[in-house]
């Protein structure tokens, strides 16, 4: 799902290993109109469908990334009304997401009766009542009724539960930094 400001990094990990997985993953991303949505470090994309011509029940996962300024995507009322569509007792695709989006989610009553976790600052609850904070857990990645939701910071965690999620079996160090000690040989430098 795209809008204004999102963030990009805080999901590449995860779409990136969908897109090489031996399942074929196909991305659709949708967004509210046509226009290109620019993500915070300011990449252009252009949706494939807007969110009046797809039905989220007929996907197998849904992925929110961050928001650089969640004010702009929670004003869109096709961004809400979209994800309301989730809010069913119908088998309904995983949901992904990290940092701020999970706000997103909140105001169409997706998070409550679910645990949580995000990105936002302490004003955000607040200021946004709709918001379930009695839900909130304060770990890095949460997992309930079906929705992934983390810290931006925890973008391989929330890769990694996500990929789980969907059954894929993934080490806990998947996309660990590079290692410094011992350094890496020739060979294990050496592609084939």
């Amino acid at each position: 799902m795209l809008y204004p400001g999102f963030c990009y990094y805080e999901i590449a990990l995860l779409t990136e290993t969908l897109a090489f997985t031996k399942d074929n993953w196909q991305m659709t991303t949708v967004a509210a109109d046509s226009n290109l949505s620019e993500s915070e470090d300011h990449f252009k994309i252009k949706p494939d469908k807007l969110l009046s011509q797809v039905d989220p029940l007929d996907y197998q996962l849904l992925i929110l990334p961050g928001i650089d300024d969640y004010h702009i995507p929670l004003a869109i009322p096709q961004n809400i009304d979209f994800l309301k569509k989730l809010y069913c007792q119908k088998k309904r695709p995983l949901i992904a997401s990290i940092s701020s989006s999970p706000i997103l989610l909140a105001k169409a009553g997706l998070l409550d009766d679910t645990k949580f976790m995000t990105g936002l600052f302490e004003e955000a609850y607040e200021q946004n009542p709709f918001i379930p904070k009695q839900n909130l857990v304060r770990k890095p990645v949460v997992t309930d009724n079906g929705i992934v939701t983390a810290s931006g910071q925890f973008f391989r965690e929330f890769a990694i539960e996500t990929l789980r999620q969907l059954k894929y079996t993934v080490p806990d160090d998947a996309f660990a930094p590079a290692r410094k000690y011992p350094p890496y040989t020739d060979e294990e430098l050496t592609y084939r």
